[in-house]
């Protein structure tokens, strides 16, 4: 007679949840935290800084005090709004990630490119309940910024010539609009190629948008106010 052979007891093995992938997304960052280099800081769902690491720190915030802060007080973008929609999106679960290319207002008072990225965190909830915010300079366009792309580093009638110039007049366009001389408009337009170390018109218009001096996304061209003494 054939003995009944019993099938094995296989316990049932269970694996604990593990983290949604935004919180392991999220956790992936925070390890770089204190020693990437790059800015990073934690806002809460009013996008005030709870804590940022020395890059932050030293960069934006300066002299100042940088908790409690909004973040869209280190930042110029043409269209907040538009980044704060995305934010909301972030904040709501509609997305766990999002990236922008914006401009950071470092302590120096300098406008810098960089890119911007952010990510949803959830403490063992499937709400949000606090957001990771990554800055990283453009090292490109920090090496190569004029010393004097500064706050302030343009007059009225320099901002008015630009605009023109973004706009391709032509400087007997220009003249005749500003009531100027051709010599006097393209006395204004060398120097404010010096101060941009721009070699020629284009490279002034391209120049002018990546330090953010001309605001991004808008037609026709405009000088941002901050650079206009």
């Amino acid at each position: 007679m054939t003995q009944a052979i019993a099938a094995p007891d296989y316990q049932e093995i269970r694996y604990p949840a593990g983290p949604s992938p935004a919180h392991r997304h999220a956790n992936a960052y925070r390890s770089l935290f204190e020693r990437s280099g790059i800015c990073i800081a934690t806002v809460d769902l009013a996008l005030r800084v709870q804590e940022a690491n020395e890059a932050f720190r030293r960069d934006l915030g300066g002299t100042e005090e940088t908790m409690g802060r909004e973040l869209f007080d280190f930042l110029r973008l043409s269209s907040l709004s538009t980044l704060r929609r995305q934010f909301v999106r972030l904040i709501e679960g509609r997305c766990e990630r999002i990236g922008e290319r914006v401009l950071g207002l470092r302590a120096e008072e300098c406008l810098l490119p960089a890119q911007l990225i952010a990510v949803s965190i959830r403490d063992r909830s499937p709400l949000v309940s606090s957001i990771l915010v990554m800055l990283q300079w453009d090292e490109s366009a920090a090496e190569t910024a004029a010393p004097n792309a500064r706050q302030k580093m343009l007059t009225d009638l320099d901002a008015r010539i630009l605009q023109g110039v973004a706009m391709g007049l032509s400087t007997i366009n220009l003249a005749a609009r500003l009531y100027l001389s051709r010599q006097g408009v393209e006395y204004h337009v060398a120097t404010m190629m010096k101060k941009l170390k721009a070699p020629n018109r284009a490279a002034l218009v391209s120049r002018a948008y990546s330090m953010g001096v001309l605001s991004p996304g808008v037609w026709p061209p405009v000088v941002a106010q901050e650079f206009i003494k």
